[in-house]
């Protein structure tokens, strides 16, 4: 199974910042023991080295996003994926739009992220942390 994988996800399981992060936590580690194959645009990781500055200094936020790059296959973004994300209608947020045009991109089954309405008209379905790890454990039953 493919899932992207979005920057919100991957700042809870470090930061630890809401009551959600332990689910955020298990995603990544399905993907570090390769249960699941993760996938993470390219815009991510400067969005998360800004995000993270207050918390954690330069060298810390540059062993956390080599440790990502470890565990979850980054997405090749190219002139492709921006006219995709430009050119979607259904989704108005255009970092939300190269979100899914990365996990378009890459055959994604699922986009995994907090802000799963922002995806509400998107073909490939999202699910919060906690509803993700609820799917799997019922397609693991089956």
């Amino acid at each position: 199974m493919k899932v992207l994988i979005d920057t919100n996800v991957m700042i809870d399981a470090i930061t630890k910042r809401d009551g959600a992060s332990s689910f955020s936590a298990d995603v990544i580690a399905m993907c570090s023991s390769n249960r699941i194959t993760g996938f993470a645009a390219p815009h991510s990781f400067s969005n998360m080295y800004y995000i993270l500055r207050k918390e954690y200094s330069d060298k810390n936020r540059r062993i956390i996003i080599n440790e990502y790059c470890k565990i979850l296959d980054v997405v090749s973004m190219n002139e492709d994926v921006i006219n995709a994300a430009l050119n979607n209608n259904n989704i108005t947020d255009f970092e939300d739009a190269i979100q899914y045009a990365s996990a378009e991109s890459v055959g994604a089954d699922y986009i995994v992220t907090r802000n799963v309405k922002d995806y509400g008209r998107s073909s490939i379905k999202a699910l919060s942390p906690e509803e993700f790890l609820r799917t799997t454990e019922k397609e693991r039953a089956t």
